[in-house]
């Protein structure tokens, strides 16, 4: 608990942080983790798997890219930039 100074000037702070960036105070959203974990197995399932795992990595890495492409986080950080 803070006191209610403490709490204002604390408020204060984070308040332009949170207005700036957003993406700053929101976590990522699970299918982006999801994405970039899929793209992380990828390497490992063609080094492992033959040609096995390059089909794998292949299918693991267009699913990872539809997961973005999906929600369009791509798209809209593309154009903002």
């Amino acid at each position: 608990m803070l006191k209610p100074e403490a709490q204002q000037v604390l408020t204060g702070l984070v308040t332009p942080i949170e207005a700036d960036g957003p993406g700053f105070t929101h976590p990522p959203r699970w299918w982006a983790v999801v994405a970039v974990l899929l793209w992380t197995i990828a390497p490992v399932c063609i080094v492992y798997g033959g040609w096995v795992g390059l089909v794998e990595a292949f299918l693991i890495g267009g699913f990872g890219a539809h997961l973005m492409r999906r929600h369009r986080r791509w798209v809209g950080t593309a154009r903002r930039a």
